[in-house]
Order: structure tokens, then C-alpha cells, then sequence
């Protein structure tokens, strides 16, 4: 099942069921939530569909959309997310799928950290979001996933029709690891461009717990808005330090593609043996293998790291069994 192929496992989820405990306790009349949103009218589809994130417990720094940055000397640069200055990195990608255009809306946030004890506890991690648009310019389907390539979620719209679907998929709604999410978007056939999608994010962990459509009414004029501009990926490999540029990302050794400071010392200890991948868990470049460095796979199983690379949309696609029209 795809569930059961996703790179974090339910076992480690398992063993570490008190932090997720922990995380439910701490939540309270005291949680503060935020809506952040790009509201760039350049009139871009990135623009036009930069996805709505709901944050929970902001007054806590890690819970922060942030912008990486370094400090430091030139001898010994530290690689951080500053989370007092939110920003969501984009970029525009075509693809063709069984003889049809395609065009990925690619979405990228960072995080200071995940504190311990979390399985997936460590500095600077981040997610991804996709949004697949037909050639039409509607969209298709939501893919949310870790830049370490964990907790991977798909969410299909009303554009797509069911027989794209994976065998067995329930529009109903699904399970991803503990948290219930739509099996289907229902889309306005005439509204459509106003809305986003909203991801609605969980505490510490930044597991996506939940994905809605809100419109510029739900968030305009609001108290719980920060504005937050939309950056180009490509910034991330050109973070200001000094009188230069510095890479967000290792650019050589055995660590080059990976998040710089993105070590994952509980998932290194409980999965790596098995899973077969030293850096499990680290987060990572996102791009071909011969840039980057590194492949960002979305299996576990070894063997299918080439197939459910996260780049290569068509054959990610194939591999966890969509089948676009």
C-alpha cells in the first residue's frame, strides 16, 4: 500500500506515541493561530495559487514559517531559519504525461526545528507542496510532502477524473500517518480561481493535519494574517553571508544536497539500519540528481528510489499509481 511506503513508518510513529501525546496536552486555550499568505497580485499562476498556511502555537518560534539565513564567520557559517522573517519559495515546472502538458506549481517553507523528542526532531526542516495544473490552467491535484520526503499526501480535485484515481482510492478521505485528511476537493467549476488551498499544520511536527479551500474573504482584513512574500527557489542556493553567497544546501562531500545542519539523530538510529540509507530523514535538495546530488525518493523500499523520485512527476506519478488522463 502507498501508506505503508512512505519514508516515516507507523512503528517509529508508534514508539514515539508520548511525544504525540505530549504535543496534544500542550495545545490549550493558549494556542495562537496564525493564516499565512502570499498576496502578490502579479497576475502568475505561483501567484495565483500560493497555498494558504494555517499555523498553530506561532508564539513559539519553531512553529514559524521562517527565511533561512546564515551567521557566523566565513570559517565556521551557521545555517539557521529565521523565523521572524516568514517566506515561501516557488517555482514554476512543465512536464509531459502520456502525450499532455502538465505544469507543477512547486512550493517550498522551512522551519526552525522540530524539538525533541519527536521522531523526526532536528533543525531547519521543511515542507513541499505541489499543485498540479491541467492545460487549462485547473488544478488537478495536491501533493504536500517533507523535504526529507516523508508523510507524503495527495489530494485529487473534481478536475481530475476518478479514473486517474489509484485502485481503491476513497474520496471520502484518508489516512496519512494519524492524520485524517480529504480523499477529495471538490472544486467550483465557475469560482474556481479565487480559492486556495489551506493546509492547516500541526504543532512542533508541521505535519499537514488538514487541507480546505478558503478565499481572499476568509483572510482579508483578518487579525490572524501575516503577509509573506514569495521568494524564488532559486534563492535558496544564494543566501547572503558577508560579502557573498552561501548555498541553503551542501554543495559538496557526502552530505552534498542535503539541508545544511538537517541531521536527524532519531530516525538515523531507528531507521537507517533497516531502511537501508544512513541520512534517512535529513532534508534535501529538490531538483535532478545530477544537480542536486541527491535522490528524493518517497519510498522506503530501497529499490524503489529511482521510481518514486519526487522530481521525475511522471514516473512519481506511475509509480504510486495515478494515471492521469
Amino acid at each position: 500500500m502507498r501508506r505503508q511506503a512512505s519514508l516515516c513508518c507507523a512503528l517509529c510513529l508508534l514508539l514515539f506515541s508520548v511525544s504525540c501525546t505530549g504535543l496534544q496536552q500542550q495545545q490549550g486555550s493558549a494556542n495562537t493561530v496564525r493564516q499565512y499568505v502570499s498576496a502578490q497580485p502579479d497576475g502568475t499562476l505561483l501567484a495565483r495559487y500560493a497555498p494558504v498556511f494555517i499555523l498553530e502555537n506561532v508564539q513559539r518560534s519553531y512553529n514559524r514559517i521562517g527565511t533561512p539565513a546564515v551567521r557566523g564567520d566565513s570559517a565556521d557559517p551557521d545555517v539557521y531559519v529565521d523565523s521572524n522573517a516568514p517566506g515561501i519559495y516557488a517555482q514554476e515546472r512543465s512536464f509531459q504525461y502520456q502525450g499532455k502538458q502538465y505544469t507543477n506549481l512547486i512550493y517550498r517553507v522551512h522551519f526552525e526545528k522540530t524539538p525533541f523528542p519527536h521522531l523526526t526532531s532536528g533543525r531547519n526542516l521543511g515542507l513541499l507542496v505541489i499543485i498540479t495544473l491541467n492545460q487549462h490552467d485547473q488544478p488537478l491535484l495536491l501533493t504536500s510532502v517533507h523535504t526529507c520526503g516523508c508523510y507524503l499526501a495527495f489530494v485529487p480535485t473534481s478536475y481530475l477524473p476518478p479514473s486517474a484515481y489509484p485502485d481503491h482510492w476513497t474520496p471520502g478521505g484518508q489516512d496519512v500517518y494519524g492524520e485524517h485528511l480529504p480523499g477529495l476537493m471538490v472544486m467550483d467549476r465557475e469560482e474556481h480561481s479565487p480559492y486556495r488551498f489551506a493546509l492547516r499544520l500541526r504543532s512542533e511536527t508541521h505535519r499537514v493535519m488538514d487541507i480546505a479551500l478558503l478565499s481572499a474573504a476568509d483572510w482579508s482584513g483578518r487579525s490572524d494574517y501575516v503577509a509573506v512574500p514569495l521568494k524564488a527557489m532559486a534563492e535558496l542556493k544564494a543566501l547572503p553571508f558577508g560579502s557573498g553567497k552561501i548555498s541553503f544546501f551542501e554543495t559538496e562531500g557526502a552530505r552534498r544536497g542535503y539541508v545544511r545542519n538537517s541531521q536527524k539523530p532519531l530516525e538515523r538510529l531507528l531507521m537507517s539500519w533497516w531502511s537501508l540509507d544512513w541520512r534517512v530523514g535529513e532534508d534535501k535538495d529538490f531538483g535532478p540528481r545530477e544537480e542536486t546530488g541527491v535522490v528524493f525518493y518517497t519510498s522506503l523500499k530501497f529499490w524503489a528510489r529511482e521510481k518514486s523520485d519526487l522530481w521525475k512527476f511522471p514516473d512519481f506519478l506511475a509509480y504510486w499509481g495515478w494515471r492521469f488522463p
